[in-house]
């Protein structure tokens, strides 16, 4: 591994110890058997990824293009995109939903409100719903899902800790009021 790459691991690495406690506490700890196994940068990768584990179930490492570490905003969001959905790391085969995507999203955008400001938020959210409209749609219903009840993530992992396996009925089992159509909406497998 090269020297600034080294750096770059140490950045992310104490980014993501910070950052931690803030993602847990919008959706609940990770899965009991999720192991985080480190951070890879990607020379020619166009976005964050998580690389699993052809052997050990529910072991990750997190993926960043090196060219997040140019602007400190998307760094930040691909960091946390990343990080919340290793708390219900994807099993091998598995497809994610608008649900978990859009979940990241919510988070990302949550830390770069916090850190870089409304401004930064509204960039952010300008530039997704140009380059990468799919991530845009599902922050919003999962945004329109957390604003009706901020523990609804939280909810449905109580139910089904793998929150890409969630279905309509544990909806209802989490005590939570959805329309039908965006609960199809949340749980149609998304295509980013």
């Amino acid at each position: 591994m090269s020297d600034p790459q080294t750096t770059q691991i140490k950045q992310l690495e104490k980014l993501s110890a910070a950052w931690q406690p803030a993602v847990e506490f919008l959706f609940g700890e990770a899965l009991a058997q999720a192991q985080f196994a480190g951070f890879e940068i990607g020379q020619d990768i166009a976005k964050p990824a998580a690389i699993l584990d052809e052997t050990t179930p529910y072991q990750y490492k997190i993926l960043i293009p090196s060219r997040s570490f140019t602007n400190q905003v998307i760094l930040l969001a691909d960091l946390i995109q990343e990080m919340v959905k290793g708390l219900w790391p994807m099993e091998k085969g598995a497809s994610s939903t608008s649900l978990c995507e859009g979940a990241a999203v919510f988070g990302a955008i949550t830390a770069i409100k916090q850190v870089f400001g409304d401004e930064s938020v509204d960039s952010y959210l300008n530039a997704l719903k140009e380059q990468a409209f799919a991530y845009y749609d599902a922050f919003s219903y999962v945004a329109v899902l957390l604003a009706d009840d901020p523990q609804a993530i939280k909810k449905l992992r109580d139910i089904q800790p793998l929150l890409y396996k969630v279905e309509k009925t544990d909806f209802d089992q989490a005590g939570l009021t959805v329309e039908r159509k965006m609960r199809d909406i949340l749980l149609l497998t998304f295509r980013g």
